[in-house]
């Protein structure tokens, strides 16, 4: 019998007993994966339940953010909505290119390996990864950092633990702007030809819109959990017709 991934991280001393029974008390009452739980309470790293989910799950895991090249004829195996809508990220072609090795954030997403395989011609050789690592290296390989600093139409989506999209361009969750400095004395006039030329203004650090990213996934998972939680006063729907929808 398998070892779950709860004990296997207070196995390891991860986390303790208290704070995987808060943790399972949570998915009990909200639904959601336990390791994604853990991560959001701030109980343990995604890279150390990645580490769990691999060793329960018998999958190798793929350390993403130290990739070597990736060629652009694997890239394009997986067209980027693609690779956004099933949380994947194309590796490598094995085998004269009959078979794709990809980072999944849930390698026992059968749906999601046969879709890749339907599309893609090749078998499927899943590795596990973490979802927040998968994004931000997707960010990198497919249009590069500087599009975390633009509007473009293609949004970075922010998801809950159920999948429902959360927030889908990364303009909507930039970090507030920081009050502006008060005004320098006036200078002396100077010659146009005398002017220094204009500061060009910093984009903002990637690093920081990441972290503004999970901000707002906590504060809106925190929001959805009271709605829902509102309606179960209510009367509305029950706590149990609310789960069941959650584990469709």
């Amino acid at each position: 019998m398998a070892i779950r991934l709860g004990e296997l991280l207070v196995r390891a001393k991860v986390i303790s007993e208290g704070q995987l029974r808060a943790a399972l008390s949570e998915q009990q009452k909200w639904g959601g994966k336990l390791g994604e739980i853990l991560v959001r309470m701030e109980f343990c790293s995604e890279d150390m339940v990645v580490k769990a989910l691999s060793k329960q799950l018998g999958v190798q895991r793929a350390d993403v953010d130290h990739l070597p090249p990736i060629p652009e004829a694997v890239l394009q195996k997986v067209p980027l909505a693609m690779a956004r809508d099933l949380n994947v990220l194309p590796l490598q072609l094995r085998d004269d290119g009959k078979t794709l090795v990809v980072a999944m954030a849930d390698p026992r997403n059968i749906q999601a390996v046969d879709e890749l395989r339907s599309r893609t011609g090749c078998r499927i050789f899943p590795l596990i990864a973490g979802p927040s690592s998968l994004a931000r290296v997707r960010a990198k390989l497919y249009y590069g950092e500087e599009e975390l600093d633009s509007d473009a139409d293609e949004g970075f989506k922010v998801t809950d633990a159920q999948g429902r999209t959360l927030v889908k361009n990364i303009a909507d969750i930039r970090p507030p702007a920081r009050a502006a400095p008060p005004p320098p004395p006036p200078a002396p006039i100077e010659p146009p030809a005398m002017r220094p030329a204009a500061p060009v203004p910093a984009g903002p650090n990637p690093t920081e819109l990441l972290n503004a990213i999970e901000a707002v996934q906590r504060k809106e998972v925190s929001a959805l959990k009271a709605m829902v939680e509102l309606l179960i006063e209510k009367g509305v729907f029950s706590r149990e017709e609310y789960l069941a929808r959650v584990k469709r």
